[in-house]
C-alpha cells in the first residue's frame, strides 16, 4: 500500500484568516465547525487534499521549499492573478513571457509562496 496526500498545510499568524483567503483563492468554503480565533482550520475540497491552516507563533522567515502550483480552469492565467492580488496576495515574482508562457509566483497575506501557471484556456 502507499501513501497519500492527506493535507497541505499552511503556517499561519491567523489560522481562520488565512484559510478565508484560501477559500477565495480555491472556491470552497472554510469548513462548516471553524471559527474565527481556532488554532486549526480546514477547506476540504472535493477530490482534492485539504488544505490545513495552523496558527504559529512565529514569523515566516525564509523561502518556502515546498509550495503550491495553481492552474487557472476557466480563465486565463492573466486574468487569475489579477483576481488573486485582488483578493489580498502578492506578486513576488513575475516570470511570464508573453500570452500564456510563464508563471507568477505570489504571496499569500503571510508570505507563503504560491505559483499561477497558464491556464487550461
Amino acid at each position: 500500500m502507499v501513501s497519500f496526500i492527506r493535507n497541505v498545510s499552511f503556517d499561519a499568524a491567523d489560522a481562520y484568516a488565512l484559510a478565508r483567503f484560501w477559500s477565495g483563492v480555491v472556491g470552497h468554503p472554510v469548513h462548516p465547525e471553524c471559527a474565527p480565533g481556532d488554532e486549526e482550520v480546514v477547506i476540504e475540497p472535493p477530490g482534492g487534499p485539504r488544505l490545513f491552516f495552523q496558527t504559529v507563533p512565529e514569523a515566516k522567515t525564509v523561502k518556502n521549499r515546498v509550495h503550491v502550483c495553481l492552474q487557472p480552469g476557466d480563465r486565463s492565467r492573466d486574468e487569475e492573478v489579477e483576481r488573486l492580488l485582488g483578493l489580498g496576495a502578492t506578486m513576488l515574482t513575475d516570470h511570464r513571457d508573453g500570452p500564456g508562457a510563464g508563471w507568477a509566483v505570489l504571496g499569500d497575506p503571510d508570505g507563503n509562496e504560491f505559483c499561477v501557471t497558464r491556464s487550461t484556456r
